[in-house]
């Protein structure tokens, strides 16, 4: 094999690695972006999860206030109703002298 024939064989090999460089420096950018799409789909995917978990637990709440009145009076109790015979006592932190 003559110089000629190994030069070209050279270039050939470089004209195709130059080529696989420029797609791969044109796609790096796509590549970087898809997985910072990726990484906020899967934040998104794990807030929809949450509120699935938050909505099922609200619904099952709805239930046992339509459904139980032992509920509903430990809700009211919750945010201070008592019976009316009944006597109300609250407990506040004492106040702390310096």
């Amino acid at each position: 094999m003559s110089l000629l024939s190994w030069l070209n064989r050279i270039l050939v090999v470089l004209i195709f690695l130059a080529v696989i460089g420029a797609i791969g420096l044109r796609y790096i950018p796509l590549i970087r972006q898809n997985q910072v799409m990726r990484a906020d789909l899967q934040t998104q995917q794990d807030k929809v999860d949450h509120l699935k978990a938050e909505i099922s637990r609200l619904e099952s709440e709805i239930r046992a206030l339509k459904s139980d009145p032992r509920t509903v009076e430990r809700r009211l109790r919750e945010i201070g109703y008592a019976r009316p015979d009944e006597v109300v006592v609250t407990f506040r932190e004492p106040i702390r002298q310096p």
